[in-house]
């Protein structure tokens, strides 16, 4: 029921004044939209630890996938050298093919430095394997000792002499174990520090190559003589300069120039 308010004017009888109230239009429900929930960063991806053991077979799984990848480089080599002797081939492709060589071997340099890194880790593990039981050899001969100079020690320390007798017997068999195995590592560590240059050795063929040296050995002979080697070391070094091949390459080109129709 609307309000009375009374106003008093002089002079006049008061009025009663209804107060007026506006009407209010009907306000839709506003449908609040669901909040999102902030943008998580991504999840950071950790990877789990590894187990020392897992850490020595990680090291030489992939020293082993490293020999395997030498072992197929070298024979890409053999076979491109058996196409160069059956076939003629241009010097040009021949530069090409031996570049797409060299990016190869690029490769597998760096893939030794991270096969490195790991025989280090597996060594490291090793080493620290092979302080900590020799260690326990010192530690539990220290303890047989004493126990055997003790006085009147009860009857029943027998039996912890013979379990310290067992436990040193076991250490003194692991640790020439763990020495060998350290060893091995250590001979994998030298060769692939030393693989950045050893690479192109071990990659190349050398046995087809030997056949036709020889074979042009002889053909060499029957026109220079004494003379022969030395003239054939020379030809073979001027065309691996011209053509900007290696000295293997170049042996191919030369005994195919003098072997003529018959060498193919």
């Amino acid at each position: 029921m609307p309000k009375k308010i009374v106003v008093k004017i002089s002079g006049e009888k008061p009025k009663e004044v209804k107060e007026e109230i506006p009407a209010v239009e009907p306000i839709e429900p506003v449908t609040a939209e669901p909040e999102q929930p902030p943008a998580q960063p991504p999840p950071t991806i950790q990877q789990a630890e590894l187990s020392d053991e897992a850490r020595l077979e990680r090291a030489l799984n992939e020293y082993e996938r490293l020999q395997e990848a030498v072992q197929r480089q070298r024979l890409r080599d053999r076979k491109f050298q058996e196409h160069c002797i059956s076939q003629d081939i241009e010097p040009r492709i021949i530069r090409n093919i031996l570049a797409r060589f060299a990016e190869e071997r690029k490769a597998l340099v760096e893939k030794s430095r991270e096969v490195l890194e790991y025989l280090n880790e597996a060594k490291n593990v090793l080493d620290s394997e092979f302080a900590k039981v020799e260690e326990e050899l010192i530690w539990s001969s220290i303890e047989l000792n004493t126990m055997q100079m003790e006085p009147g020690r009860p009857d029943k320390s027998v039996g912890m002499r013979e379990e310290l007798e067992a436990r040193i017997a076991d250490l003194r068999k692991e640790l020439p174990s763990l020495r060998n195995r350290i060893k091995a590592l250590e001979e994998k560590i030298r060769e692939l520090t030393e693989f950045p240059r050893t690479v192109q050795e071990r990659t190349t063929d050398k046995e087809a190559i030997q056949k036709i040296l020889e074979d042009a050995k002889k053909r060499y002979i029957l026109i220079h003589g004494p003379r022969a080697e030395a003239m054939l070391r020379a030809d073979i070094e001027k065309m691996a300069q011209a053509e900007g091949i290696p000295r293997e390459y170049a042996t191919i080109l030369v005994w195919k120039r003098i072997s003529g129709p018959t060498g193919h």
